[in-house]
């Protein structure tokens, strides 16, 4: 059992989250209230809201202070609705729900100028919503403070506490997420063993704010049955890798996580059980070959889908290690000591070894043509997708990366336009369990919105003609958007 706190201490923890949350969202509305009128109507834009229901063109979208009123017809808007209200001319518009980062990593390295320069870029390009899946949790709360009261111009963040068998914690990027304290004895970075008290460590987690627990690997399956229904009864998500071996897919999604990530992981679960146990026994070990198109996979959607289980594909991570792979492959094919430049006096440099990020045991081999062909195959079964990149662009690039995951789901996946939306809105929501707050336009919910010049569903570059982002009811025209100064090259990596 861990012994972080005292008893007192922990009941101390979930009171101050309660009325911590109370407060910074009365800090958001009084934000909120001093910087707009109380009443905006953005008039005439077609709304396309993200339930999948056609777009509506000639709309009027009417917020109260940080809340979406009504979505009316502008014939409709009566004379009294209008009265002391500003009016935003939105007419040729295109209006969608505000953007869901489903996965990225602001602070495995704790450093508030590369995170609030990331933020910024994030919510000028249509983003109102992070999901941040581990890090220094004493950074990210400070962040989402600053974000919640619109002290810097950032979507709102929610961040994960990890949870983890003992081997993890080992690893560099844990210990530089827990500076100066012992990683796996802090909330936000939990060693878990069957001697957990699982009680415990979920009132850690919601001590500190965490929105969600992610469980990352190696992780024993029987422990699966003590933490998920420990954070339900306690109210908060649990998030998962796919694969977070010993424990495999199918018992992840039969646990009722709200949230798979990576689809490469998929391939784990293609193994057959003979060849798996095989492996547990020591009789077989290395790369096995498999079918996505058998049944264990069949059945790890269908559960998927029976649960309402969201797979966050992070397509955009695979992209860079096809790119180590390619030059790995490119400096091989090269005759020893031989210049790609054949003018040159020097032979290049030998390329870095490729990163493994596999897990122990047997595993299988997935690039990025195997992430799609499982993305894809999960879209087909129905399972609901969310854009998530676990990582972020260039620093002199104007737009986040998580256009260029939509742009992969849709060209690379078979994503029709509309579909990719929902995942880069609601399916988004619902992963963090917020789909009755944000995700959609709809009556009651936070007034992000993001106003495009042109039509989303026409194709990927739409995506782009960002005139206007509404994070909480506050306006973030694009014409205004400065991408600073780039953080500074170097940081280690992250917690994927």
């Amino acid at each position: 059992m861990m012994k972080l706190h005292t008893e007192l201490t922990l009941l101390a923890a979930l009171a101050s989250s309660a009325s911590l949350a109370s407060s910074l969202d009365a800090q958001a509305g009084s934000a909120t209230a001093a910087g707009a009128p109380d009443r905006t109507i953005f008039e005439g834009a077609t709304v396309i809201d993200g339930t999948g229901a056609p777009a509506r063109p000639g709309m009027a979208i009417v917020v109260e202070g940080d809340v979406i009123a009504g979505i009316v017809p502008v014939r409709d808007l009566s004379a009294d609705a209008r009265e002391g209200a500003e009016i935003v001319d939105a007419s040729g518009w295109f209006a969608i729900p505000g953007l869901v980062e489903a996965h990225t990593h602001l602070a495995s390295v704790a450093d508030r100028e590369t995170a609030e320069f990331i933020l910024n870029r994030q919510l000028f390009a249509g983003i109102t919503t992070v999901r941040d899946m581990g890090g220094d949790a004493r950074a990210l709360i400070d962040l989402q403070r600053a974000s919640l009261v619109k002290e810097i111009p950032a979507p709102d963040l929610h961040f994960s506490a990890l949870m983890a068998g003992p081997g993890f914690f080992g690893n560099r990027r844990a210990a530089l997420a827990a500076a100066g304290e012992r990683t796996g004895a802090v909330p936000w970075l939990q060693a878990v063993t069957d001697e957990t008290d699982f009680a415990e460590a979920v009132t850690l987690a919601r001590g500190i704010w965490a929105s969600g627990i992610k469980l990352y690997f190696p992780f024993e399956g029987e422990l699966l049955g003590k933490v998920v229904p420990e954070a339900s009864r306690q109210g908060i998500p649990v998030w998962s890798h796919v694969s977070i071996g010993p424990a495999r897919p199918l018992e992840v999604a039969r646990a009722g996580v709200r949230s798979m990530a990576h689809s490469c992981g998929i391939m784990q679960a293609a193994i057959p059980d003979d060849v798996y146990r095989e492996g547990e026994e020591g009789k077989r070990s290395g790369v096995v070959e498999v079918d996505l198109n058998g049944p264990e996979v069949d059945t790890l959607f269908a559960t998927m889908k029976r649960n309402g289980t969201v797979l966050d594909a992070t397509l955009r991570v695979m992209v860079p290690r096809e790119w180590l792979m390619v030059e790995r492959d490119t400096a091989e094919a090269r005759r020893p000591g031989e210049a790609e430049n054949p003018d040159s006096a020097q032979p290049d440099p030998p390329p870095p070894p490729p990163i493994d990020f596999r897990p122990q045991g047997i595993v299988v081999n997935c690039g990025l043509e195997e992430a799609i062909e499982a993305t894809r195959l999960a879209y087909e079964a129905g399972v609901m997708i969310a854009a998530g990149t676990d990582g972020t662009s260039e620093p002199d690039s104007v737009f986040p990366a998580l256009h260029e995951e939509i742009g992969y789901l849709h060209e690379w996946a078979g994503m029709t336009m509309m579909d990719v939306l929902t995942a880069a809105t609601h399916h988004g929501a619902v992963a963090l369990g917020l789909e009755d707050t944000i995700g959609t336009l709809e009556p009651g919910k936070h007034a992000n919105i993001v106003f495009l010049r042109e039509d989303p569903l026409a194709g990927l570059g739409s995506l782009r003609s960002v005139e206007l982002t509404v994070k909480r009811g506050t306006l973030y025209y694009r014409r205004d958007f400065v991408l600073g100064a780039p953080p500074r090259p170097g940081l280690p990596g992250e917690i994927r």
